[in-house]
């Protein structure tokens, strides 16, 4: 018992009052140094961070020390200044760069320049015009061309730059990486995540405004400084008309949100601001990171198309995308509905940081790592959760197949009669009928959006249980149905609307009932013939509809059937159609139409998933 004592003295002594002394120390330093004590938490946690994701991504053991210049004002060609900061590496130049413009404050690029600066870069991170401490009037995407290539030209002409030049950065970092690319004999590569080359590709899907992502985005980012509080009054502006007033009915008026709202066709609004458009113009290679649940990804993919398409050869040869599970955050809770979870220290996935790391090495100091034998495309499969190779988007192998839809006349709601099968209707089947009224539309739940909370694969039961939403099922799945590639419905429907709207949701059904939403769809009838050639119904006239889900990778395993819900709103993912025929930016009215989805014979619905067939050979 004295020896136990003693063990207990020694611990007491030795480990718990020097414990306790440290700690009212560190309080006591806080309460006197605020500012300090601040500096100085903010500095271990960022260093923890940086040790963390290098030793966890295998990126290697990051350098020591680096230095800071921070203030450096970059003169554009019409004499506007642009605030920069520069992160330098301790050990002597000249370096290769890495160029991050962002209008969400320079001071947040501080975690990606100590990253990559202990590596052996200097990162040039840049408020963009209009923007924190930068001169000029922002209106977003509008300049990023020109100030990008005057940017890359002033990082080339100083003393620390070795003359290669890549680019970085998530989501608008990205676009200013697109908008930079073309024609810039300055730049060796980019690597744009989260975000498209195409702008309209961007906010519209089908002819339908992504309405929750970017009144959401708006509202807190006009101005300088933007309001990160500007959207706490959002719903206001949800099925607010005219649609055009959302954003004053939410908090006040945008010009640049206008305007987007004013140009629902790819006119020449968007052209400036859509360099994805131009490939063939860019003569350097991209590495693209998307999200299956992420709202940019169909623009995204479509880039990576035409890169792999109309590029340059050495561009299309050597440019690669990454696919993860992820939203528009990288990670949010619901991804657990799919079992996806966060590892130990895993604030950004450890792929897109070695990915990311290997890219640049590569690119800019010209490694011999394998990233030119990496594959085109790496995709994680969800239901499976495992990551893919494969040599191209969508993968050779995959075949259509087309789901056709079935019902005795009720295919309302998860408990009505609407089935899914691959043999089309034999004989004449009743159509589906219900009543879409834009006051009341379907609610979002989950899927791409930019809403970072509640965006991904959420259970859509909810939702299958209102009477405006049909839903078809197949039977279970006796084996794994792999699906990679663009998700069609081809829909045959009339309304007794002049214009309405029919949405296309892809769930996958659990064994315990769960319904989780995999891609999604929406097409505006007027532009059923192309966003470029509208044209209103003929009320009752039956047309075909072919409704883009979107590209997607999942595993619909043993036991899991598959679920197709069609209906005509998903707000407020989309503006909500009024169903009038009138301009839908001015529209101040609303009728409820009334819509019949046909399966027969002649008008046969259906699901067409590009299925593959091959179960080995590429998975990682």
């Amino acid at each position: 018992m004295s020896r136990v004592r003693r063990l207990l003295r020694a611990v007491l002594r030795w480990v718990l009052i020097p414990i306790l002394l440290l700690a009212i120390l560190l309080a006591g330093f806080r309460v006197f140094f605020p500012e300090a004590a601040k500096a100085a938490a903010g500095y271990c946690a960022t260093q923890l961070l940086i040790r963390g994701l290098a030793l966890r991504a295998g990126t290697g053991w990051a350098g020591e020390g680096l230095r800071v210049q921070t203030g450096e004002m970059v003169a554009m060609r019409d004499g506007v200044r642009l605030a920069t900061d520069l992160y330098h590496p301790s050990t002597a130049g000249p370096h290769p760069a890495i160029i991050v413009r962002t209008p969400y404050n320079k001071d947040e690029g501080k975690l990606i320049g100590e990253f990559f600066a202990r590596y052996g870069y200097v990162v040039a991170v840049q408020d963009t015009r209009g923007r924190h401490k930068s001169e000029g009037d922002f209106y977003p995407f509008r300049h990023e061309a020109q100030d990008g290539v005057d940017f890359t030209a002033w990082v080339r002409r100083q003393p620390w730059s070795n003359g290669k030049i890549g680019a970085f950065g998530v989501s608008y970092l990205g676009f200013t990486q697109w908008a930079m690319a073309a024609g810039n004999p300055h730049l060796a590569s980019i690597a744009p995540t989260f975000i498209t080359g195409d702008l309209y590709e961007g906010m519209y899907k089908g002819g339908a405004f992504a309405q929750l992502t970017f009144l959401e985005w708006s509202l807190n980012s006009y101005g300088r400084y933007g309001d990160w509080n500007g959207a706490k009054n959002i719903k206001r502006g949800f099925g607010h008309l005219p649609l055009i007033d959302s954003d004053n009915a939410a908090l006040r008026d945008i010009d640049f949100y206008n305007d987007w709202i004013s140009h629902p066709q790819p006119d020449d609004y968007w052209d400036p601001m859509s360099p994805g458009r131009r490939v063939e113009q860019i003569n350097i290679p991209a590495f693209l990171t998307a999200g299956w649940y992420d709202f940019l990804l169909d623009g995204q993919m479509r880039d990576f198309e035409r890169i792999r398409a109309h590029a340059p050869a050495g561009v299309r040869a050597a440019s690669k995308i990454l696919i993860g599970p992820w939203s528009h955050s990288f990670f949010n809770n619901n991804l657990k509905n799919y079992g996806i979870e966060q590892r130990a220290m895993e604030a950004i996935p450890f792929e897109f940081v070695k990915a990311s790391k290997d890219w640049l090495d590569y690119t800019l100091k010209g490694q011999s790592n394998g990233w030119d034998r990496r594959p085109a495309v790496r995709a994680y499969v969800l239901g499976a959760n495992t990551w893919r190779d494969e040599d191209q988007w969508p993968p050779r192998d995959a075949i259509d197949r087309s789901f056709y839809l079935h019902s005795g006349g009720n295919a309302r709601t998860l408990h009505g009669d609407g089935q899914l099968t691959e043999g089309a209707a034999s004989a004449t089947e009743p159509g589906d009928t219900f009543v879409f009224d834009p006051s009341n539309p379907v609610p979002t739940k989950g899927g791409g959006h930019g809403n970072a909370w509640t965006a991904g694969p959420v259970d859509q039961r909810d939702v299958e249980g209102r009477q405006d939403v049909l839903v078809y099922t197949s039977d279970a799945m006796n084996e794994p149905l792999l699906v990679m590639g663009q998700v069609r419905a081809r829909i045959f429907a009339s309304s007794t609307a002049r214009d309405t709207d029919f949405t296309a949701k892809l769930v996958d059904v659990f064994p315990d009932g769960r319904a989780l939403i995999v891609c999604e769809g929406i097409l505006r009838a007027r532009y059923r013939n192309g966003v470029d050639k509208p044209a209103l119904l003929e009320p009752g006239q039956v047309y075909p509809f072919n409704i883009e889900l979107g590209p997607t990778a999942v595993s619909f395993q043993p036991g899991h059937r598959i679920r197709l819900e069609i209906s005509s709103s998903n707000s407020p993912r989309y503006d909500v159609n009024p169903n009038t025929g009138g301009e839908i930016a001015t529209e101040t009215a609303r009728i409820a139409a009334t819509q019949r989805v046909l399966h027969n014979p002649d008008e046969p619905s259906a699901l067409i998933l590009p299925v593959v067939h091959r179960n080995s050979g590429g998975a990682k």
